[in-house]
This record gives structure tokens, sequence and C-alpha cells, in this order.
């Protein structure tokens, strides 16, 4: 019934989900809702309720019973976060992008630091480190990486060849292929595709061992023993890894110096001229510099998988994400660094 404007409707009796549902048509923009000898209700009268005055500007439900009240209100919130979480705008896209940014990059900085203050307890001997894993991740970052780094090593330094052979014939000076490929492979190619290949091996690997414990709550477990999951964790996978990859980095060096002379050879030149070439192209500065990069390019690896597996969500799915994560922040670390590296030792003539 309408009255001066304002819509009200009485509701009684016994509402079940079996029962069909009144139809009403809504009047005015003002409706009071009573309730007369309302016996039994279930699920079905909120809903009716919701779904036929949802759309009314003020709506009055201060005279219905108060369990009533808090299933309408409880289906208008739950109705206003599903359209929030269907349709975010793009300002609450960029926000919530943001929090989650600064969240990230808050936690990346805490574990650097903790890394960094495990390295210092371990070097006083005050840090409890698992040694035991240090022995198990040399070989594992170390010599069994040995075949895959030939073999990109190997083909790394054909390619170069190959391509230095077609460019420096046409100007008559192909006896500087053998410069091409092994100043290369020392400076630059030797360093970058080791660190790529430990990211690709290394840090999936550590995220995932990392992040298994997780699930499982050891890392829980050694913290309720008053051990730093870092220190005793990462640590010793850390300095594995940097200790394993500059030695990868030269190992690839020379097998790719090889794989440029089977090619040259092949072609215009001598293995004598290309030794020689080589040796006279291979300085200890160009040596310094890539051995450099291969350890600032082994560290970044081995944190990159511990950090995502520390930060892993808690479930299988969580795993997989944080095996990814890591060798993409990997990858895209290293790269950086290295372009950071070209700039630092161009500025000091290196």
């Amino acid at each position: 019934m309408m009255t001066d404007g304002l819509m009200r409707v009485v509701i009684g009796g016994a509402w079940r989900l079996d029962d069909p549902l009144p139809t009403i048509a809504v009047k005015g923009d003002h409706v009071r809702i009573e309730s007369l000898d309302l016996t039994f209700f279930d699920s079905s009268l909120p809903a009716w309720i919701f779904g036929n005055f949802k759309n009314v500007r003020q709506l009055d439900l201060s005279s219905l019973p108060p369990r009533l009240q808090s299933l309408v209100r409880m289906a208008e919130k739950a109705s206003v976060n599903d359209h929030m979480g269907d349709a975010p705008g793009v300002l609450a896209q960029f926000g919530s992008w943001g929090v989650e940014s600064a969240g990230s990059w808050g936690r990346s900085f805490n574990h650097i630091g903790n890394t960094f203050m495990g390295f210092a307890r371990a070097i006083v001997g005050r840090a409890k480190v698992n040694w035991m894993d240090f022995a198990l991740q040399l070989q594992t970052a170390g010599v069994d990486a040995l075949p895959i780094v030939a073999l990109l090593g190997f083909l790394t330094g054909l390619i170069m060849a190959y391509v230095g052979l077609i460019q420096l014939r046409q100007v008559g000076a192909t006896v500087y292929v053998a410069n091409l490929v092994s100043l290369a492979m020392t400076r630059e190619m030797g360093a970058l595709m080791t660190g790529v290949i430990a990211c690709g091996r290394t840090s999936t690997a550590f995220a995932s061992q990392l992040g298994s414990m997780n699930v499982s709550q050891e890392t829980d477990a050694l913290r309720a023993l008053g051990i730093n999951p870092i220190e005793y964790l990462a640590v010793p996978r850390i300095l594995a890894v940097t200790l394993m990859v500059p030695l990868l980095a030269t190992f690839a060096t020379f097998i790719g110096v090889f794989g440029g002379m089977i090619v040259a050879c092949a072609g215009d030149l001598s293995i004598e001229q290309y030794l020689t070439q080589a040796v006279r192209a291979i300085t200890f500065k160009s040596f310094l510099v890539g051995f450099i990069k291969s350890i600032a390019f082994g560290f970044i690896a081995a944190w990159a998988g511990c950090y995502r597996g520390s930060v892993a969500k808690r479930s299988a799915l969580g795993v997989g994400e944080a095996a990814t994560s890591a060798a993409v922040l990997g990858i895209t670390l290293i790269v950086v660094s290295d372009a950071l590296f070209a700039v630092i030792f161009n500025l000091f003539n290196l």
C-alpha cells in the first residue's frame, strides 16, 4: 500500500524454498517492509527482499526481525563485493599493483639483508649452516652442469665464428674471426650463457626445494628450533653456485673458442693462425672482466631461486609459480646487471 509516497510492504506467514514466491510491483523510491505474524522463514525470504527491492533508494527494514535484517544486509554486501571483483576500475587495478609491488620489493630487500647477514655470521663462525648440503650443491651446480655448459658453449662459439666469417670475408679479414670469438666468449658470452644456464637449472631447483619445504612446514620447524632458514638453507646454496659459476664460465669460454676453431679452420684459417690470434685477443684484462661478471651472475641466479622459494605460496600451485618466477627473475636481473657492468667497465676503460 502507498501512503504519502511511502510504499509499505507487509510480510507474514511461513516462507519456504519449495513454496512459490509472490510477485510485487515496486512503486516509489521509499519502501518500508514490515512483518506481521511471521512464523517461519528460510533463505528464500531475504533473497526475495533483496531481489525485489535492491534498486530502491531508501529501504526501511527496521521493523523486521534482527536475524532477517542481517541476512538481507549480508546479501547486499556480497553483491557489492562480487560487482567490484568482476569489473575493477583502472585506478583500483593500479593501486593493487602498487601495493603488491611495494610488498614484493620490501620482501626482496629483507631477504638480501638477511642473506648478507648470514654470510657475515658464517665468516665469524656464528651461523648455523648446513655444510653437508653445501657439498651436495657444489656437485649439483658444478659437475652435473658440465655437459649442458659444454654443449651450449661449443655451439655458441661455432655460431659466432660462422657469422664472423661471413662478414669478415667481405673485407678480406677472416683471420680476425679468432679475435672475435675469443674476445666475445671471454668478456661476455661465457659468463652470460653460464648465468642463464644456472637460472634454468639451479634457480628453479632451489625455488622448488625451498617452496616444498614451506608447504611441508620444514622452515617453520627450523624457526621453532631457533635456526634462521636463510642461514641454514640459502647460504650454502648461494655460496656453492657463486663458486661454481665462474669455473663453469671459464670452461665454457675455452669450449666456445674450440667451437669457433672448428668453423674457422674448415674455412680460410689454419689451426696455427687461429690459435695465434686467439692468444693475442685473450688478455688478462678481458679474462678479469668475464670472471667478475660470472661471480655476480652466479650470486644472482642462486639468490633468485632461494628468494622465490622462501616466499612461495604453501600449495602445489605456489611451488610451480615460484620455480617459474625464479628463472624469470634471475635472467632479468642478470641481463640488467650485464648492462650495468658494460657501462662501469667502459668508464674505467676495462
